[in-house]
C-alpha cells in the first residue's frame, strides 16, 4: 500500500520516529505527525518498534533544514538540545519515560546512554576495571559512591532527576576540559566559535560551523579529547557504532545554549 497523502519513506535499521522526523522534517517534535500508508497515526507502541523496510508517509516539512554542512541556529534552548539528544541516544520519542530505562549491546544506560568510564569521572561510580581500561563493555562490577543518593546501576536507572542532573555535570567538566586542552596550544575555544571548518570525514570534505553546544555534543560523543584534538589537529574521529564526532557537532549545533544553563 502506497501513501494516501505525503512523501514514502523505509525505515532503516536503528530509525526511530523522532530521529525520522528531525532528520526528514527539520523538527523531531513533529514525529506524531508521520502516519502509517494508510492515513492513520502511529501508537506509541507501534512508534517504538519499526520494522526495517516498513513504509511510513511523511508530511510535507514546515521547518528550514541546516543549510548542508552547517547548523541551524535557531534549533531552540538547552531543554530543546537535551530533548533532541535523549531521543536520539535512547532511540525512544522525548517525553517517554522508559527513555531513563534504555540499556544498549555495550551497557550504555539511561536516556543519555551513560556508561561507566564518565559516571567515574563525575564521581557516581568507581572502579578498577571498566569500559576502556581492561573491560570491553560496561558491566557496572564495580561499585557505587552514594552520590545523590544513588548506591546501584538499578537506581540510577530509575532517577529521572539524577540522570538530568548528570549529563548538566558531563557538559560541565568536558567544557572545562575542552578549554583547558585548547589553552595548552596557546589556543582558546573563542578562536573557533561560530566560524566555519573544513573537515576530511572518510574522504568527504565536510563544512562545520562551530558552536557552543556542538562542542557539548562532540564532547559527549568522543571526550573532550577527541573535540580538542579536531579543532587543533582536524582528526576526526568515530565511536564504537561508526557514529562521526562531525555528526553529532552539526546536528546538535546552534542550539541557543550558554554556560548559565550549565550552572
Amino acid at each position: 500500500m502506497s501513501c494516501t497523502r505525503g512523501s514514502s519513506y523505509r525505515v532503516k535499521a536503528g530509525d526511530a520516529l523522532f530521529l525520522i522526523s528531525q532528520q526528514q522534517l527539520g523538527d523531531g517534535n513533529r514525529w506524531r505527525e508521520i502516519m502509517k500508508p494508510d492515513g492513520i497515526p502511529f501508537t506509541e507502541e507501534e512508534a517504538r518498534n519499526l520494522q526495517e523496510g516498513q513504509e511510513i508517509c511523511l508530511p510535507e516539512p514546515t521547518l528550514p533544514l541546516p543549510a548542508p554542512g552547517g547548523s541551524n541556529t535557531d534549533k531552540g534552548n538547552f531543554q530543546d538540545m537535551l530533548e533532541a539528544l535523549g531521543a536520539f541516544e535512547s532511540r525512544l520519542p522525548p517525553a517517554d519515560p522508559n527513555q531513563y530505562k534504555v540499556e544498549n549491546s555495550l551497557g550504555f544506560m539511561g536516556k543519555y546512554q551513560f556508561g561507566e568510564p564518565l559516571l567515574i569521572d563525575i564521581g557516581y561510580y568507581k572502579a578498577n576495571v571498566y569500559y576502556g581500561n581492561g573491560a570491553d563493555k560496561n558491566y557496572w562490577r564495580g561499585s557505587w559512591t552514594g552520590k545523590r543518593g544513588i548506591n546501584s546501576k538499578e537506581q540510577f536507572m530509575n532517577s529521572p532527576e539524577v540522570q538530568e542532573k548528570a549529563i548538566i555535570e558531563a557538559f560541565n567538566l568536558n567544557w572545562q576540559r575542552v578549554n583547558s586542552a585548547l589553552g595548552a596550544q596557546g589556543q582558546s575555544v573563542n578562536n573557533y566559535l561560530g566560524k566555519p571548518k573544513i573537515f576530511i570525514d572518510w574522504g568527504v570534505s565536510k563544512t562545520l560551523i562551530i558552536t557552543f553546544s556542538g562542542i557539548l555534543a562532540g564532547a559527549y560523543l568522543r571526550g573532550p579529547f577527541g573535540v580538542a584534538n579536531l579543532l587543533l589537529n582536524n582528526q576526526v574521529n568515530h565511536d564504537e557504532f561508526g557514529t562521526s564526532i562531525l555528526r553529532y557537532m552539526k546536528q546538535y549545533g546552534g542550539y541557543n545554549v550558554t554556560l548559565a544553563d550549565l550552572s
